[in-house]
């Protein structure tokens, strides 16, 4: 298990797994300030090269250069054609009503259960 704090939020991979949980609030002021989570969610498609999981059920908040860099993210699994990605949401959080769906714009194979 992989921890990663940022902020108010707090990242944690699950190798065995293949489970990336996301909790608190994700308010990083800009796309460089996300680099350190691309980088620990390119970290994790080292170990989880057929399925990964991204669940953002304890997500409370997430601003836009955050939703760009998951969308960065999902594109750049795409182009690889790995891992396959499953997003679990939580309904009762507004930011996720409106973004997660758009994952599956991006990338036709992303299973999303909300």
């Amino acid at each position: 298990m992989v921890t990663l704090n940022a902020g108010v939020a707090t990242i944690i991979y699950t190798e065995s797994e293949s489970l990336i949980v996301f909790e608190g609030s994700m308010r990083l002021p800009n796309m460089k300030e996300y680099s350190v989570i691309s980088d620990f969610l390119k970290e994790a498609t080292v170990t989880s090269v057929e399925q990964l999981t991204l669940d953002f059920k304890s997500l409370e908040y997430l601003n836009s250069s955050g939703i760009t860099t998951l969308s960065l993210f999902i594109l750049n699994c795409k182009q690889e054609g790995n891992p396959q990605i499953t997003v679990l949401g939580n309904q009762s959080i507004p930011w996720q009503q409106k973004s997660i769906s758009n994952f599956k714009k991006l990338w036709n194979d992303v299973e999303i259960i909300i």
